[in-house]
């Protein structure tokens, strides 16, 4: 089967906008190293029923894709090779399908950006803690995929830690269902697991429950200068005993960073200066 008669399948299965032909595609970034991609296509499908079908009909072709989130990461597992494989992007799958406050947990689809269910969860009252630099365009799917960690590990821990459960679809078009909704779970294996930080390559992450958490009556944010890197663990340490395990985070900024922010443009008039 051509690539054309492979997307006319699939754009018949699905629907036209589920299928970005590599003309379009081709330039998209797909992590924060630059890769782009080459010319291949981009299958977008709007639901779990849609990315079946891909993988299915991809599959058969013997077609393999790599699966997109924000194109926000490191690690290059999206970078293209040259076994002319295509991509799959949840974008579209982008709904978050419930917030509940009372027992802080959140159902959303895997394309939702990171920003939109901070904010979802604000509305409510409650916080998702995971939060980093790429949370306008970081989708939940990839952040699983990732096992992200960004600024609030040392309170809240890394995605592993607020994912209840979730959807994904094996290379064969099976649908696994682990929507479990309650944090206390011990009812044999843990599967979930196996699907958060393995970039794909297990599955595709449709959907998931997010663990929610109450949100602090306030925040402060101190800047500290240290004679030398080796002294941050000491302070680390002090300040964690000090604070009784309600640090959220803790960075490092190196004095080149500091004095090109400071070096930026002028802050507003209400903020202190440099």
């Amino acid at each position: 089967m051509t690539d054309d008669e492979l997307m006319a399948a699939i754009r018949a299965e699905t629907d036209p906008g589920c299928v970005v032909a590599p003309a379009e595609a081709r330039g998209r970034q797909v992590s924060s190293l630059g890769h782009q991609i080459p010319d291949a296509p981009v299958l977008r499908p709007a639901s779990t029923e849609q990315v079946v079908t891909c993988v299915r009909l991809c599959g058969a072709a013997g077609r393999a894709l790599i699966a997109l989130g924000g194109g926000t990461n490191y690690a290059g597992s999206t970078a293209p090779t040259e076994r002319g494989e295509w991509y799959l992007s949840l974008e579209r799958m982008n709904r978050i399908e419930s917030v509940d406050a009372e027992n802080r947990i959140a159902v959303v689809q895997a394309g939702v950006v990171l920003q939109n269910i901070q904010e979802a969860a604000r509305e409510h009252g409650v916080q998702f803690a995971v939060d980093l630099g790429g949370r306008g365009s970081a989708t939940v799917g990839g952040l699983i995929a990732t096992n992200a960690g960004g600024e609030r590990v040392f309170r809240y821990g890394m995605m592993r830690e607020q994912i209840i459960g979730l959807e994904a679809v094996l290379a064969d078009g099976r649908v696994v269902d682990l929507m479990d909704r309650v944090i206390k779970n011990n009812a044999g294996y843990d599967v979930k697991q196996w699907f958060i930080g393995t970039e794909g390559t297990l599955g595709i992450v449709t959907r998931a429950v997010l663990r929610l958490r109450a949100a602090p009556n306030s925040v402060q944010t101190a800047l500290l200068a240290l004679p030398s890197v080796d002294d941050a663990p000491g302070l680390l340490n002090r300040i964690e005993t000090a604070l009784g395990g309600t640090l959220s985070a803790f960075e490092l900024l190196w004095p080149e960073f500091y004095e090109t922010m400071c070096g930026g443009p002028a802050p507003p008039t209400r903020a202190p200066t440099c």
